[in-house]
């Protein structure tokens, strides 16, 4: 009897490691997944310069400067149904909460990635686009709303990106990843990625009030990026609610202000009535 019992709790040991092992071993696909993802849109650690965010349907935008990107946990799963990609990706997407608008989406289409909505400029090249993927994952690449080059002195051209514009786009991204697992019930972990690319050298504007601006008086000595390319991220288990999605916003715009040599605090007004606080400003 007692050599029975101890062979039986011998095999209900085994049954759990064997338990324990083939949950790793998913874990570990999933997240090879995710990075495969990554480096397909041009945002790994070890994407190359010339092709950073520049991956997926960027190929068929203009030149990046801001990407932000949630990839759920299983990228092979398909919650998203087929539907009206109006019903997906609206016309117009609004900031929660904000007088704030969007460009206003000349088209909303699938793709084979999923649904898309974009604006397009000269040369038939999008300016920027919103993009929901099948597995549920949003996608925001701000291409001209994201920054431009600056000649802030005569012969002297300056990359400049811009940071409140940045939180509110990721803001929208992150509300709009929330409503997909509300209504797709897209499965977690998050993996969050916002990037920059051509950081090198450039530096911030459209700040918070009160805060130095590229190219005015008082604007003459600001820091700037010294990376090639900015990619930040972060993994989470759950997605938060619509004011915890605010504060990952807010949260993110603190680091694009200390990776660009800033205090962590120049995305929030210094001065006014609303000091201390976000404020959208177009």
């Amino acid at each position: 009897m007692v050599v029975l019992v101890g062979c039986h709790a011998v095999l209900l040991a085994e049954k759990r490691v064997r338990l324990v092992a083939d949950l790793v071993i998913e874990a570990l696909q999933l997240q090879h997944m995710a990075l495969d993802d990554q480096a397909i849109l041009g945002l790994a650690r070890d994407t190359k310069d010339e092709e950073f965010a520049r991956g997926g349907l960027a190929a068929l935008a203009v030149d990046p400067t801001v990407r932000v990107t949630v990839l759920p946990g299983d990228p092979s799963a398909q919650p998203v149904p087929v539907e009206n990609p109006e019903k997906v990706i609206p016309k117009l997407i609004a900031l929660p909460g904000s007088e704030g608008q969007f460009p206003y989406h000349e088209m909303v289409r699938g793709t084979s990635s999923g649904y898309v909505g974009y604006t397009i400029g000269n040369g038939d090249r999008w300016q920027s686009f919103e993009a929901v993927f099948w597995h549920g994952g949003v996608d925001f690449f701000l291409g001209t709303h994201g920054g431009r080059i600056w000649e802030l002195r005569p012969g002297s051209a300056q990359r400049v990106i811009y940071l409140r514009r940045c939180i509110g786009w990721a803001w929208a991204a992150f509300d709009l990843q929330r409503q997909m697992i509300e209504r797709y019930g897209v499965a977690g972990p998050y993996r969050v990625i916002l990037g920059i690319a051509g950081t090198a050298g450039a530096m911030l504007g459209n700040v918070g009030a009160g805060w130095a601006e590229p190219g005015s008086a008082d604007g003459w000595n600001l820091s700037t990026a010294v990376e090639p390319h900015g990619l930040l991220g972060e993994d989470l288990t759950q997605w938060p609610e619509e004011q915890g999605v605010e504060a990952l916003a807010l949260r993110f715009g603190a680091r694009v202000d200390l990776a660009f040599g800033g205090s962590g605090q120049r995305h929030l007004d210094r001065v006014g009535p609303e000091a201390g606080k976000y404020v959208p400003r177009w």
